[in-house]
Parts: structure tokens; C-alpha cells; sequence
């Protein structure tokens, strides 16, 4: 998945010590996970592993990784949950953490047959907030006290974007073919032609030799 600034890949064995690193108690873990733990490798590893969300880790086009993004399936088929942090505060601000989730909102979309994706965002997460305030997500509500930060604890806001939303608000986004449609479409007039005169060639053949 690859976007102007930014594009995802699977995890390789050395970004567990990355995300260990983004992960302990900083600014990055408060926004990322709205919680300050000491997290070990070994720890992080075997949560991912055996847990049931899947991580893809962000990449400038240079190849740096500076973060990741995360998708948790949900209760019901084609539901998930989304997350994910710029590991390092002097590339915020730069578009990088904003493309690398319509990234992953493409992916869903238009890879995994998703039909609705949810966010939770901290009240305290000036930048995912406004993010949301300025795209086409839907706010469901506010969750009282949902997270615990700085001694104190504060609301959560969770939204979604539904299927049709998503491609009727993306007209300038990635939604990138794997397989470019004017091929789609020329193998399949091809083969509708073969078949069509196939057909017409075993019709007249039953025909000519039942008459």
C-alpha cells in the first residue's frame, strides 16, 4: 500500500523493538494507546502473535519506518477497528499519520470487503480529534471516562465510516486496482465472445444433427 508521503507493510522481526520503543511512557504511548506501561519485546511479541489484531508498520518512501498502524476485527464479519501512531514527534504535523490511515482505510475497503470501520479517540488527542472533525466519519457517541491519563480520566469518542460512505466520499483517493480495469474488462469481453460463439457453434452442430 503506497501513498504520496507514506506506504504499509507487514511487520519484520526488527519493528518489535521499534514499537517497544514507541510504545513505553511518552507522548506517543498516551496517543497511541492512551496508556503509559512499560512494554518488553518479548511481551509486545507475543501479544501481537497471539493476539487477534493485526499491525502493518508505515514507512517514508526512503524506507524509514516512523510508525505503525493496527485493525482489530470485531464482533460481527467485515467490522473492524483501527489504530495506529507516528513513533516520532518531529514528523507529526506532516500528513504522515493522516495518509497512513486512509491507507489502512483503503485496504479494508477495497481488499478485505469491510463494511464498517470504528475509531476510539481520546479527548485529550488533539490531532486524531481533529482529524475526525474534518473527515467524513460519523460520530456515535462519547464514552464517559474511557481513559486514564495524567492522573485523571477522560472521555472517548467513537466513530465509524460505513462502506457506501467511504466510496461515495473517497472520489480523490487511493483505491488503487490490483488489476487494472481495462484489463478486467478486455479479458472478459474476450472470453463472453469465446463462449458466445462457442455456444452458437454447439447449438447449430445439436441442430444440424437432430433435424
Amino acid at each position: 500500500m503506497i501513498g504520496n508521503f507514506v506506504k504499509l507493510q507487514s511487520l519484520e522481526n526488527e519493528d518489535y523493538q521499534l514499537f517497544s520503543k514507541w510504545l513505553r511512557p511518552s507522548n506517543v504511548s498516551a496517543l497511541a494507546r492512551g496508556a503509559q506501561d512499560f512494554v518488553t519485546v518479548e511481551e509486545l511479541e507475543k501479544d501481537i502473535k497471539n493476539g487477534n489484531t493485526r499491525y502493518a508498520t508505515v514507512l517514508t518512501h526512503e524506507d524509514e519506518k516512523i510508525g505503525f498502524v493496527s485493525w482489530q476485527p470485531q464482533k460481527y464479519e467485515g467490522s473492524y477497528m483501527i489504530g495506529g501512531v507516528i513513533g516520532d514527534e518531529k514528523l507529526w504535523d506532516k500528513g504522515y499519520g493522516a495518509e497512513a490511515a486512509l491507507l489502512l482505510l483503503d485496504y479494508l475497503f477495497h481488499y478485505k470487503n469491510a463494511h464498517k470501520v470504528q475509531f476510539i479517540n481520546g479527548l485529550y488527542n488533539l490531532r486524531s480529534v481533529r482529524f475526525l472533525i474534518k473527515s467524513n466519519v460519523k460520530i456515535e457517541g462519547i464514552l464517559r471516562d474511557y481513559f486514564f491519563l495524567d492522573g485523571k480520566y477522560y472521555d472517548a469518542v467513537i466513530s465509524s465510516i460505513l462502506r457506501d460512505e467511504y466510496y461515495a466520499y473517497n472520489t480523490d483517493g487511493f483505491n488503487r486496482d490490483m488489476i487494472p480495469k481495462t484489463e478486467k474488462d478486455q479479458i472478459r469481453k474476450e472470453f463472453y465472445d469465446f463462449f458466445k460463439n462457442q455456444w452458437e457453434e454447439e447449438f447449430l452442430k445439436f441442430k444440424k444433427e437432430n433435424v
